[in-house]
């Protein structure tokens, strides 16, 4: 989302962009509501502890990372275990609860943008991401399939070869 707001800002800055599982819509009530809940669960267990991590680790890996994936898994609970909580709620409050609508600012990008979502991203639906997406002049957009909101992570090889060939292009 800071890649889209720094193309349209900076166009000089830029040669192409590649945003990936994001959005350019505020957030929506339900997942206003989900995420007021987990901070307030974080601020209880003082930390990303118990069921908090396994809805943590559900908002970012989708069910073919949660089955086929134990390394990548495992990768992002240990994560998790290392976040400073004080960190993680700034992160959710500034980025989930209070992002604005950037559908307009993306209208002005001109530099070649590929949008990426990950068909099981729970965070940030196709839906949501085609959106995103339709309103940047010109861009390109990809579905990722066994990917969800942490794509790079999820599937590195099949995402460097697009990263790439969008490059090239």
């Amino acid at each position: 989302m800071i890649g889209g707001t720094f193309a349209a800002r900076h166009p000089d800055r830029i040669g192409v962009a590649i945003l990936m599982n994001g959005t350019a819509s505020p957030c929506g009530p339900r997942q206003r509501l989900q995420f007021q809940l987990m901070v307030q669960i974080g601020r209880l267990l003082r930390g990303i502890r118990g069921p908090l991590r396994a809805s943590a680790t559900a908002a970012f890996l989708g069910p073919t990372s949660l089955r086929e994936r134990p390394e990548i898994v495992a990768s992002v609970r240990a994560a998790l275990e290392r976040i400073d909580f004080r960190s993680a709620r700034w992160a959710v409050e500034s980025v989930v609860l209070r992002r604005p609508d950037q559908h307009g600012l993306l209208q002005t990008i001109r530099t070649p943008v590929m949008v990426v979502a990950g068909v099981e991203d729970a965070t940030f639906p196709v839906a949501e991401t085609r959106a995103m997406a339709d309103a940047i002049p010109d861009s390109s957009f990809v579905v990722m399939q066994r990917a969800a909101h942490l794509a790079g992570l999820e599937c590195p090889a099949e995402t460097s070869n697009m990263i790439e060939a969008f490059i090239r292009r």
